[in-house]
């Protein structure tokens, strides 16, 4: 065991030099081609790696000032850590001479020391969540893994939120999500969780990252291993109502060759509930709606990957990619509705069952190459993904009522069509050992085409008729082309980065059904500020600035009226503008290997805000959908942390406490309030080997446009096992204890009063097992 600590000075030079050789136990031969990463003492993250040479010797240039660890891998061997590597300012050269490794099949008498990541990691302008077994045990795609993230949430229909606020850009290894297809919920869903390294959370991004996403961006970091060799997982889950889950990976690599491959499938069930209540003042005789509804929806999915990379050398390196995903779903519901009058009676009633089916897939292709110059980070990065989709679907509502005129009989058809182009390149140049510019360019075109065909069946003679006056074609094309420079500078106790970001943004948006077409261009400038002052190796004060945009999806411009329930309707706006979000934190961070908390101060200003509206006519039909409708401020404080206590507790999480702002003059909104949210994440290490979690999370009740959304409560726990020498897991796990996850709304304006509930009615239970072979981890660590 490496106990010794390595600290050279000599006189100054741009960075230290790390020289060594790998050989192996007991006949000290040369060990060639393994992996020597150097990690950063503070968490864990990999700030270089070599492969050493034929005769086992490495070479590591322009070692900045700090402390690490070294790694050290090879396919057959222990991984080994070498740790209490110290470089000064005035550090030239470090010698670590002969490191032994020890093979598998050799019994240790002494205990090899091993790096723990922290979870949660204070960056710069980002909050970068670590996963590690006990989260990968409890989560079987990546929207479980997402809601265990500390102030991440998601809403009714799996959307991100951020702070219990939507409008989230969601990227996956740096792109677009959408490249992996049209729905997002659908997409986190397939996406399997043992893929992901880290998830990176950015309230106030820097310029260098998407401009768009008014309460900021998530960035998905899936495993890339260098570990010579193969290795792989598979895991099977089995759950109630249907839920089930299969999938397995391989990584293989040799010399300059790396090949990468997963393969997985899922089958999702829920059931639920939902109520209405609304009282219409508009018209002079008031009157009274009454809904209640149950449901059940049903799919399966597949998701597919395979990529190859190549080094050429040290100093250039391609990687070519293609992922394919495929969804099919079968909803089913059964909706009541009654209207009484001012006397209470009942007027009308009639109820609606709807029985709904579709399928989609997704192409996606993408190319990365990377070179690396010879100073440290001096790099250039070229990417380029090309993706397609297709989905369709059909809807058959029956109406039935005692009253001739309320019975219907419709049919709707849906179809569409995607592709989506992007590219991407970044420039990064080390001035100096402590200035750095970034420097990049990044384009994006896509085309999406919507048909909706909607049919009323004709009683009398059984044919369906089209309904050309709700039917519509659909066409919206946008491109942009977005360029950006940030500096960053720093010193021992200082740093900085400030950057922007230049968008030119064109949208085409073709009611082909009403022949109308028109063109919308504008510019953006997105500015960014980091400040950080270094309090201690652990410690720092940070403030941060973003300016961000929220520009219109294609969904919410469409104007075909979604008829689905004929008491709310919905449709979408085509005159609808971006908004523009004013983003600022202050804060102090102290994260070490053992934990550590993250308080800070923010707020958040939108102007031209972008929120749903409902508005109702005299007939008692309201009509939902988005609007540019004024201001929304939220300000607050919010703290994360994270703890290890002893061997046999591991917690963390967040909370946060602020005030919700919703004003606009022109629709007569002034609604505020103060509110509260937090979630907590436990692991505790129990006997025979045994390792339980909880989950809990609550959002608090929030100021939204027209009234309040209640808040939510959800609770989670499960319980796992290592077997086979720790090649394998079996795990159980609960979502949904209580059944609490209910989403209620108050809605309060001088037409109508309304209270609505949506609330999923049965709990998951899944028991999961994995096994592991080769190289259990690319980073040779567990958060």
């Amino acid at each position: 065991m490496f106990t010794e600590t390595f600290t050279v000075t000599s006189p100054a030079a741009e960075g230290g030099k790390l020289v060594g050789k790998v050989v192996e136990s007991p006949a000290n031969t040369a060990v060639s081609f393994a992996t020597v990463a150097l990690l950063a003492a503070r968490d864990s993250s990999i700030t270089d790696g070599v492969v050493t040479d034929e005769n086992g010797a490495f070479t590591m240039a322009n070692v900045a000032a700090g402390s690490y660890l070294l790694r050290i891998t090879n396919m057959g061997y222990q991984t080994l850590f070498v740790p209490n590597i110290r470089v000064s300012p005035e550090a030239n050269l470090i010698d670590l001479g002969s490191i032994t490794l020890i093979p598998e099949a050799q019994k240790l008498a002494e205990v090899v020391v091993r790096g723990e990541k922290s979870m949660i990691v204070d960056d710069i302008d980002k909050k970068i969540v670590n996963i590690g077994k006990d989260m990968l045990a409890t989560s079987n795609n990546v929207s479980d893994l997402l809601e265990k993230v500390p102030a991440v949430s998601l809403d009714e229909n799996g959307n991100p939120q951020v702070r219990g606020k939507g409008n989230v850009v969601v990227l996956i290894d740096g792109k677009p999500s959408n490249l992996y297809g049209s729905d997002l919920p659908t997409i986190l869903q397939s996406f399997p969780a043992n893929l992901i390294e880290r998830i990176d959370v950015m309230t106030t991004p820097s310029a260098k990252y998407e401009g768009e996403g008014a309460s900021g961006v998530i960035d998905i970091i899936t495993k890339k291993t260098k570990i010579r060799g193969t290795n792989g997982g598979l895991r099977l889950g089995l759950g109630n109502k249907n839920n089930h889950n299969v999938s397995g990976n391989l990584s293989y690599r040799a010399g300059k060759f790396g090949l990468n491959a997963s393969l997985s499938g899922q089958s999702r069930g829920m059931t639920w509930k939902r109520t209405l209540s609304r009282d219409n003042f508009l018209s002079e005789a008031s009157s009274h709606l009454e809904q209640s509804g149950t449901g059940a929806n049903k799919g399966n999915n597949a998701f597919g990957r395979i990529g190859m990379n190549y080094d050429f050398n040290e100093k250039n390196s391609l990687e070519v990619g293609m992922n394919y995903s495929q969804n099919n779903n079968r909803n089913n519901s059964n909706l009541l509705n009654e209207t009484s009058n001012t006397s209470g009676a009942v007027v009308e009633t009639f109820r609606r069952l709807n029985n709904s089916k579709g399928n989609g897939n997704n192409m996606n292709f993408n190319v990365d190459y990377r070179k690396k110059f010879d100073k440290k980070d001096h790099q250039f990065n070229f990417t380029t993904s090309y993706s397609l989709g297709e989905s369709d679907g059909e809807s058959y509502y029956v109406q039935e009522s005692e009253i001739d005129s309320l019975m219907r009989n419709q049919q709707n058809l849906r179809n569409n069509n995607r592709n989506s182009l992007f590219v991407n390149a970044d420039y990064t140049w080390p001035i100096t050992s402590k200035a750095t510019i970034e420097t990049g360019f990044r384009t994006r075109m896509s085309s999406n085409d919507n048909t909706n065909s909607f049919y009323n069946k004709n009683l009398e003679t059984g044919a369906y008729v089209f309904d050309e006056n709700i039917s519509n074609i659909f066409g919206y094309k946008d491109a942009t082309y977005t360029g950006f420079m940030t500096f960053s500078q720093k010193t021992d106790d200082w740093g900085m980065r400030v950057g922007l970001r230049v968008t030119d943004y064109n949208q085409e948006i073709n009611q082909i059904s009403a022949a109308r077409k028109f063109d919308v261009h504008f510019l953006t400038l997105v500015p960014s500020l980091a400040l950080t002052r270094k309090l201690s190796d652990a410690s720092q004060l940070k403030l941060n600035y973003s300016r961000r945009v929220q520009r219109p999806e294609a969904d919410w411009l469409n104007p075909f009226t979604d008829l689905s329930d004929p008491r709310n309707i919905q449709s979408g706006n085509p005159n609808l503008r971006p908004e523009f979000t004013h983003k600022a934190e202050m804060g102090y961070s102290n994260y070490e290997e053992a934990g550590g908390f993250g308080p800070s101060l923010f707020m958040d200003y939108s102007n031209n805000a972008i929120t749903r509206i409902r508005t109702l006519d005299e007939s008692g039909i309201s009509l939902t959908r988005y609007d540019n409708v004024g201001r929304e401020l939220s300000y607050g404080f919010e703290t994360d942390f994270s703890k290890k206590i002893g061997d046999i507790l591991k917690i963390n999480g967040s909370g946060r406490v602020f005030r919700s702002e919703v004003v606009s003059q022109v629709a007569q909104i002034d609604n505020r309030t103060w509110s509260y949210s937090g979630n907590l994440n436990a692991f505790i290490t129990l006997p025979a080997d045994f390792r339980a979690s909880a989950y809990v999370n609550y959002e608090g009740p929030r100021a939204i446009a027209q009234g309040t959304r209640e808040g939510v409560f959800i609770a989670n726990m499960g319980i796992r096992k290592d077997l086979l020498e720790k090649k394998a897991t079996i795990s159980f796990n609960v979502q949904d204890i209580f059944l609490s996850r209910a989403y209620k709304s108050q809605l309060m304006t001088e037409t109508y009063s309304q209270s609505s509930l949506w609330q999923q009615t049965n709990r998951q239970v899944n028991l999961t097992f994995q096994y592991r072979f080769g190289k259990i981890s690319a980073s040779g660590d567990d958060a």
